[in-house]
């Protein structure tokens, strides 16, 4: 087994006890937010906030995203040329407290306790050279992990040693704290955080692992029998729309998902991060790709049950038949007949109604609901 994928095992099972975690009483009913849409493993810089918002990461399960604090924290990170797609963003306490009125609440002591050997173990395992804590509730976890006397008002914007590594505290990005540090203050401390990132001497890893993750194989199978149907060719934004419709459908029928796969809002709908072009390769193994101007196609060759070495995730029946309802009624629609389709999914007017209602930019959060067993 390669580094890469132990590191990924070992990530898959912290998601898992996080997930089953039941320590705190008051987030019984809140998400655990940690999983792939926090970044990648090899990220050389993480980010470290309080806890999800109601608003945002509680829904969306995207830390820092989908309310105003996700949205000033996008648009800080983007103004000074850091990419989202490069680091790592996670928080403090991974489920969203909140008070007797439903509102956002600070993490008490003990729940920043109960989570300390979570972020403890996130740290460790993805090993970035820079930690960015955002506020003092972030900073004050870091202490719990590794004892430190730094305070948010006489550290802001420096680059303190802390676990081995770079420690830079900036203000949280949350409109409350503007009024501490204004926006164009904490756009000069991300500025220091990335001129930070910059000077790193250990080269940049990349953003993509090209490597699947060990348990796409399910995804790949649908995937297959989508190409499959389309034996001539079909373009890449049909493969995700279409696998897409297929989770739907499956939701529909079962009550529950086709796959695990993390699927997230882009410009032109739902998109399956494992289904990045780097990756297909070794997806589906004897998958073409040709790029035709701007249009991407792809076709299996006619030797991809030779080229495939390995079986995939097994296809229960219940699976085969949402496929082939989708496919059959689908499957040889048009890109902007697809679109069409799926932007009138549930799902995605659903995400649609929520970005209209709040004004926050949901791109890449998550489309549909994570797979509870399949």
């Amino acid at each position: 087994m390669t580094p890469d994928n132990s590191k990924d095992v070992k990530f898959r099972d912290l998601v898992r006890r996080v997930t089953a975690c039941t320590k705190c009483p008051r987030m019984a009913g809140s998400a655990r937010v940690l999983g792939s849409g926090c970044g990648p493993l090899d990220a050389p810089l993480m980010f470290i906030g309080e806890a999800p918002g109601r608003l945002g990461a509680d829904g969306s399960h995207l830390p820092f995203h989908g309310d105003k604090s996700g949205h000033n924290f996008e648009k800080l990170i983007e103004q000074v040329g850091i990419s989202r797609y490069e680091v790592f963003v996670t928080n403090a306490v991974l489920c969203n407290p909140r008070d007797e009125r439903g509102n956002n609440a600070t993490p008490t002591s003990a729940e920043i306790a109960n989570c300390a050997p979570f972020l403890q173990e996130t740290v460790e395992l993805l090993d970035p050279s820079i930690v960015v804590t955002l506020g003092a509730v972030a900073l004050k976890a870091c202490g719990v992990l590794d004892t430190h006397s730094f305070s948010l008002r006489d550290q802001v914007r420096t680059n303190s040693r802390w676990m081995g590594r770079s420690l830079i505290p900036v203000y949280h990005p949350g409109q409350r704290a503007m009024v501490h540090r204004s926006f164009a203050n904490q756009l000069s401390d991300y500025q220091f955080v990335a001129e930070t990132l910059r000077r790193l001497k250990r080269p940049r890893k990349k953003s993509v692992n090209t490597k699947p993750r060990p348990d796409a194989t399910k995804l790949a199978n649908v995937a297959s029998q989508v190409l499959q149907n389309n034996p001539a060719g079909l373009s890449y934004f049909a493969l995700h729309k279409l696998c897409f419709l297929a989770e739907v459908a499956s939701l529909e029928m079962t009550g529950e998902r086709l796959t695990n796969a993390y699927v997230v809002r882009q410009k032109d709908g739902p998109y399956f991060v494992d289904l990045h072009l780097a990756k297909l390769p070794q997806l589906i193994p004897g998958v073409q790709i040709r790029s035709v101007g701007t249009k991407i196609t792809l076709r299996l060759s006619s030797q991809f049950d030779f080229h495939r070495t390995e079986p995939v995730g097994a296809i229960t029946a219940s699976d085969e038949a949402a496929i082939k309802k989708v496919l059959a009624k689908y499957g040889r629609m048009r890109d902007d007949e697809l679109k069409r389709v799926v932007y009138l999914s549930r799902y995605m007017r659903a995400l649609l109604r929520k970005e209209r209602s709040t004004g926050a930019n949901l791109y890449n959060a998550a489309v549909l609901p994570f797979a509870t067993k399949k």
